[in-house]
Formats: structure tokens, C-alpha cells, sequence
């Protein structure tokens, strides 16, 4: 439902924004479940999970004023 994705996205962009948000938020998309094997399928689970955590980076939340304070946040723990 839409008032679940917003809710998570919201929650999402407040732990981004937190001291070390960064990598807690790319420890628990890449460390997610996963494919449990090996080989090419687990290999694009990977890439779709780097994927993800690209899109959740670049992606500035509704909670920032603006981009360059969203970045300024952000930019530095990467």
C-alpha cells in the first residue's frame, strides 16, 4: 500500500541521515537476503542490489530543504 512505501521511505531517509546512516543503510540492502548460491544468478542479485543502493543514494528524500544540504550529509560518509 502506498502509506507502507511512504512510511518506509521516510524511515529509510532519516537513518540515512543520521552519523554512519550510510552504511547502515548499505550493510542492511547487501547484506539483505540474497540468492544463496553461486555463480551468474547470485552474481546479478549483487548487481541489483548495488543498483538499489545507488538509486536510495542519489535519490534526495522529501525531508531535505535541498539537494546540496542532502548531499552535504551525505556525500562525506561515502
Amino acid at each position: 500500500p502506498a502509506w507502507l512505501r511512504r512510511l518506509c521511505g521516510q524511515l529509510l531517509s532519516e537513518r540515512l541521515l543520521r552519523p554512519n546512516g550510510v552504511q547502515a543503510v548499505v550493510r542492511g540492502i547487501m547484506e539483505g537476503a540474497g540468492a544463496g548460491g553461486a555463480g551468474a544468478e547470485a552474481a546479478a542479485v549483487d548487481w541489483r542490489k548495488c543498483d538499489a543502493v545507488a538509486k536510495v543514494l542519489a535519490s534526495c528524500p522529501q525531508q531535505c530543504l535541498s539537494l546540496e544540504d542532502y548531499y552535504g550529509l551525505v556525500c562525506p560518509q561515502v
